[in-house]
């Protein structure tokens, strides 16, 4: 692409004057992702709210290529319809797991972390291996082990005030059974 094309499209894609975007690309050596972190940087520039990037040449390409091959069939409202339910159900279960992956799950004694693992793969160990991994964790409360969640998230506080009570129970529980074996 020629110098002024790429000044014209960083221009109109990052909503900024001529001269910005000239200095942008000048100062990233003409590479237009560069430049949008440049201006990122220089604060002209929001960056994305999440931590998941995309570039829309494939996307812009992929739909042309369905507009065109469904002219053809003559259903062209039905089908790109149905592509872009699938594509928004995508970036629902991606962001999911983006957040999944940003939570962690702490197993703790004593004050001292001994493992620390993202939800994402405690819902796959749930999914899979459930018939070990709740035995387990009834098991790591009896023998005072602590779990909770951390991450940044309101609704993380919520979770831990859970998993509190229940292993404050279960001690409840552990302290009556030794008084009952004492006393039997």
């Amino acid at each position: 692409m020629e110098d002024y094309k790429l000044v014209e499209k960083l221009k109109n894609e990052a909503n900024i004057s001529y001269e910005e975007a000239k200095i942008a690309l000048e100062q990233s050596n003409w590479d237009i992702l560069d430049a949008f972190v440049y201006l990122e940087e220089k604060g002209k520039v929001q960056k994305p709210s999440v931590s998941i990037f995309y570039t829309n040449e494939y996307k812009e390409n992929h739909k042309n290529s369905l507009l065109t091959n469904n002219k053809n069939q003559g259903n062209n409202y039905n089908n790109t319809k149905r592509d872009n339910r699938f594509e928004g159900i995508f970036v629902k279960v991606c962001k999911i797991i983006d957040i999944c992956n940003n939570i962690f799950f702490e197993i703790k004694k004593e004050n001292k972390i001994f493992l620390r693992i993202p939800v994402t793969v405690i819902i796959v160990l749930l999914i899979f291996a459930f018939w070990a991994v709740i035995p387990l964790y009834i098991v790591g409360l009896f023998f005072d082990f602590e779990f909770s969640i951390s991450g940044n998230r309101v609704e993380i506080n919520k979770i831990n005030h859970v998993l509190k009570e229940i292993s404050e129970n279960i001690k409840k529980i552990k302290g009556k059974l030794k008084r009952g074996f004492k006393n039997g």
